[in-house]
């Protein structure tokens, strides 16, 4: 029977007499806000047709059905609704009721159809808990009732006018509901809400959006918590606490489950992942890496990650940090370029430490060069409160963080907030914007995630579920979401036998060529994933006892979410087999190489790494243009910069031979400039393999 805002739409629609925004207004054409629906000896409550229908059978004898609203007690709101009663005595009354808490500490506004009203209350005043005479609309017509709280004075409105004007009272607790005094059939309908929270929400924020449900099938009867949703937004990872059905029964604090979909829609029926991934304590999956073959899991000072194999799951593997966390728990994700993880805990350097409670912060380690990581990073001001920060999700973007707190006015006691990272540093975040009364609702919201697309968000929520909490989802509006990426997916296949092989990929800017990020390829299947911004990317594969293949990506026009597939064939090394080196350049007429060159060699040369017993012959090729002696030379001394240059990088100068050959072997005939470009040339030729 409680909600705490999740609301229509944070509309700046106003009222005449108050100029207060509509935080919600409820329509009853669902129940996602909480009210009590069910049926008892003398008494039910539905919602019928766009109305929630109270029937009580008893004279003298009424129910109230209220929703958390969590307003601004010390606020200014208007309270209003339309009631109808269809039938019944008419001597008690029906109405409005606000400000209640545990005990009944509340007040009302009613009417009877005996043509009088009443302010009810638990505080005393004048004019208080007595009829009042007043012509009201007769049972089968329609009565609006409203209360004004403005500069702390209330006013009560019947059929827009208004019948009395009292002092504010004291106000116990944030439930809204209405309220029914004796036997009758009663439709309330246009239940609405105004009050100016002051949440800090995204300009042009759209509504119309509900969260639904991912039903049954996927939700089971106990905690559903920290979904995870695959960069291809066909699989979710999900925990499950104390199931009967986890691998150490009702007392496994947490087992990871799967579900998965074809179409988004429609989800399968959830399993338990298996012993591959859970043992009889706690598996608390942090984040799925966006290749899909990496998870990250969460302990209670660290990490462990464990790695796809070809028949299911490396053990886990943990990653060399050790973190004194006072919290006892921490929540993790890991960036879509794997280079970061952020996560919460408790630690001295919180930004407002406190010896007592649970408070926690965001923070955030990276990957260093020499593959270790750093110290921990609090993420800052912007980002941390006072109080709870908890589930931080970095969206594929890289740059769009989501988290939930409860130390930010908002709609429940945890609410989904998202921030954009300014910088290269993570420091710098813009200021937290609320996602909205329909993502925020009623308590809990948090654990949020969503797929490349980020068509929709994923979360868990603990109102009008199937168990404790289950997962959920709504659509995002624009204002929303993250910036647009492409998902570049596909297999990596032997080029003569088309089977499946697991292969290194690496994807760099063109522009800048740095490398920006690594992914691998499924060990059984060969499929791979890559997110990408707009831009101009080369992509890299590499595999034991392949050639590496190579692919350019150019995305600079992309505005909007793009799916690219395409396989990459990789090439198996034979002995005596001959491969063009097609991006070395040289400085006219000398051996010097040219810094465009240095990404094509460092790719041999991870080939060479990758494959530690092979041999190879480097050859130099001129066009006929000179004199053949110099051009002789110019050949050797080419094929010996490069096989320095491979030296220089740990290549073992016994597995590399440098030969010249000048002008004597042209791969097509030097009579025109283009030809005589294509002779000019670098190879290698496999020795061994």
């Amino acid at each position: 029977m409680k909600y705490i805002f999740s609301v229509l739409g944070y509309f700046f629609i106003y009222t005449s007499s108050a100029q207060l925004p509509v935080v919600f207004k409820e329509e009853f054409n669902d129940n996602s806000r909480g009210w009590w629906i069910g049926q008892e000896d003398s008494h039910s409550m539905n919602m019928q047709d766009g109305k929630y229908v109270i029937t009580t059978t008893l004279k003298n004898v009424g129910r109230y059905s209220v929703i958390d609203s969590n307003f601004d007690k010390g606020k200014d709101f208007i309270l209003e609704a339309s009631f109808i009663q269809k039938s019944g005595s008419v001597n008690h009354g029906f109405g409005l009721l606000w400000g209640d808490a545990a005990g009944g500490k509340h007040h009302e506004f009613i009417i009877a159809s005996s043509e009088n009203y009443k302010i009810r209350s638990t505080v005393p005043g004048e004019n208080i808990n007595q009829w009042i005479p007043y012509e009201v609309n007769l049972p089968g017509s329609k009565n609006v009732l409203r209360i004004e709280s403005i500069n702390s004075e209330w006013h009560y409105y019947i059929n827009n006018q208004k019948v009395k004007t009292t002092e504010a009272l004291i106000i116990h607790g944030s439930q809204v509901g209405v309220i029914t005094y004796t036997d009758m059939v009663l439709d309330v309908d246009d239940f609405t809400l105004r009050q100016d929270l002051g949440i800090n929400l995204p300009a042009n924020l759209q509504s119309g959006y509900r969260k639904e449900n991912l039903g049954a099938a996927v939700n089971s009867i106990y905690d559903d918590v920290g979904p995870h949703i695959t960069a291809d937004g066909n699989t979710i990872m999900f925990g499950v606490k104390n199931s009967p059905d986890n691998i150490g029964g009702v007392a496994d604090g947490e087992d990871v489950w799967i579900t998965s979909s074809k179409d988004g829609i429609t989800w399968s029926k959830s399993i338990n992942a298996g012993s591959d991934l859970n043992d009889k304590e706690t598996n608390n999956l942090a984040a799925v890496s966006s290749d899909n073959n990496t998870l990250l899991f969460c302990k209670a000072n660290g990490f462990q990650i464990r790695k796809r194999t070809q028949s299911g799951w490396s053990p886990p593997e943990n990653l060399n940090l050790n973190f004194i966390n006072e919290a006892g728990n921490m929540e993790g994700n890991l960036s879509p370029d794997g280079k970061a993880i952020l996560f919460t805990a408790k630690f001295k350097q919180n930004l407002h430490y406190k010896l007592e409670g649970k408070e926690k912060d965001i923070f955030v380690i990276v990957q260093k060069k020499d593959g270790m990581w750093s110290d921990p990073v609090n993420l800052g001001e912007h980002v941390n409160t006072m109080e709870d920060e908890i589930s931080p999700f970095l969206a594929a973007d890289g740059r769009t963080l989501y988290f939930a707190t409860n130390g930010r006015l908002g709609y429940g006691s945890y609410d989904i907030y998202m921030s954009k990272r300014l910088g290269s540093d993570w420091t710098s975040w813009s200021e937290p914007v609320n996602l909205g009364p329909e993502v925020n609702g009623p308590g809990f919201d948090a654990y949020f995630t969503m797929s490349a697309s980020a068509d929709y968000g994923y979360l868990v929520s603990n109102k009008n579920t199937y168990g404790k909490s289950d997962l959920v989802r709504v659509k995002l509006p624009d204002a929303i979401k993250p910036k647009p990426v492409v998902l570049f997916t596909g297999r990596t296949l032997d080029s003569k036998t088309k089977n499946p092989i697991v292969a290194s990929l690496s994807f760099e800017d063109m522009e800048s060529q740095q490398r920006l990020g690594t992914s691998i390829s499924d060990p059984k299947t060969g499929s791979f994933r890559l997110i990408l911004e707009n831009g101009k990317y080369g992509i890299h594969a590499i595999a034991r006892d392949y050639l590496s293949v190579n692919e350019i990506l150019e995305l600079e026009e992309i505005t909007t979410y793009t799916e690219i597939k395409k396989d990459l064939f990789l090439v198996p090394i034979d002995e005596d087999e001959s491969i063009e080196l097609s991006n070395v350049f040289f400085q006219q007429g000398k051996a010097t190489l040219k810094p465009e060159s240095f990404p094509e060699l460092d790719r041999l040369v991870e080939i060479m790494q990758v494959n530690p017993s092979m041999k190879i012959e480097l050859s130099g090729h001129t066009d006929n243009q000179g004199n053949k002696d110099a051009l002789m030379k110019l050949s050797k001394d080419r094929a010996q910069e490069v096989k320095n240059y491979m030296v220089k990088k740990g290549v073992k100068k016994d597995r590399v031979i440098g030969k010249g050959f000048g002008s004597t072997q042209p791969i097509v005939a030097n009579d025109t400039d283009e030809n005589r470009e294509r002779n000019r040339r670098v190879e290698f030729r496999i020795l061994k393999k």
